[in-house]
């Protein structure tokens, strides 16, 4: 009489399971932090009329460690996150921008200038890392320049975003002038440096620990 072989799953079976879990693991880790600075408000520092962020951090080294799909689920919350902070206690011209119920009226440009550019962070630094590494041959020199580079690229997708969303009737030069030039000057100079040094020191050791077997 044949015995059934209830054991369907492979070794490799297992293995993807337990690497899946611990990357879930990890994406919860990554939003409750994100959670808890937003809720805190020690991730959002107001600087006269723009908003300086550290939510972004998490979401670079996510990207980093598990991957862009991983990565753009913990960007999509990062996204959330900072739409109902702007809805509930937006502090600056600006935050009124980032949420759908603001004086702009327009809920449907406001949803994508939070969501987009977040989706996309969680992306890029994944493959921008898988580039340089190829290119430097240095661990910590790829993570640093993939961190650096994946939040300038953030400032400069939700400037842009920003411009041709709510600003377009305007002059380029006056809305440069009033607003791009602040949040350039103390918003993108503060979130890169901050990403280049806290992701480079949380990111390194992280990948270790996620492809240990």
């Amino acid at each position: 009489m044949k015995t059934r072989n209830f054991d369907v799953f492979t070794s490799s079976d297992r293995v993807k399971a337990r690497d899946d879990i611990r990357s879930l693991v990890l994406v919860g880790v990554f939003i409750a932090i994100m959670a808890v600075l937003t809720i805190t408000n020690v991730g959002i520092i107001t600087v006269n009329v723009v908003s300086i962020t550290i939510l972004h951090i998490p979401v670079i080294i996510a990207s980093l460690t598990l991957g862009p799909s991983y990565g753009g689920i913990t960007g999509l919350a990062f996204g959330i996150m900072s739409m109902l902070n702007a809805t509930f206690r937006g502090a600056t011209p600006a935050d009124l921008m980032f949420t759908p119920f603001g004086p702009a009226n327009k809920p449907i440009q406001s949803i994508i200038l939070c969501i987009g550019p977040r989706i996309l962070l969680g992306i890029l630094p994944f493959f921008i890392y898988i580039g340089l590494k190829k290119l430097f041959k240095k661990e910590h020199l790829s993570v640093a320049v993939s961190a650096g580079l994946s939040s300038a690229l953030h400032t400069i997708m939700v400037l842009s975003l920003l411009y041709f969303l709510f600003f377009k009737d305007m002059s380029f030069a006056e809305v440069l002038k009033t607003v791009f030039l602040a949040v350039i000057g103390i918003n993108g100079v503060v979130e890169m440096c901050a990403a280049i040094l806290l992701c480079t020191a949380i990111t390194i050791p992280l990948k270790r620990f996620v492809i240990k077997k």
